[in-house]
């Protein structure tokens, strides 16, 4: 098995920059996984809560992407 990879640590800038590119992203199991990372390293920086974690800026423009999902946010078509 390999071992994985370290990711070099990323700045609270980083975090920022890449939460606002990810809004126009389509490929949403990218966006989760990204999500994950990008939680995971602001937890790290900030020494966050749940709560707090969840109120945090950067947090919410991921939350807000993740539920922008493609299948939600057409409107069904119809069928004559």
């Amino acid at each position: 098995m390999e071992a994985t990879k370290e990711r070099p640590p990323r700045t609270l800038k980083d975090l920022a920059v890449e939460a606002h590119e990810v809004q126009r992203a389509c490929n949403l199991l990218a966006v989760v996984r990204g999500m994950d990372r990008a939680l995971t390293d602001l937890r790290r920086l900030e020494s966050l809560g749940t709560d707090a974690l969840r109120a945090h800026p950067i947090a919410v423009l991921w939350a807000d992407k993740s539920r922008a999902s493609p299948a939600r946010s057409r409107s069904p078509t119809r069928r004559s």
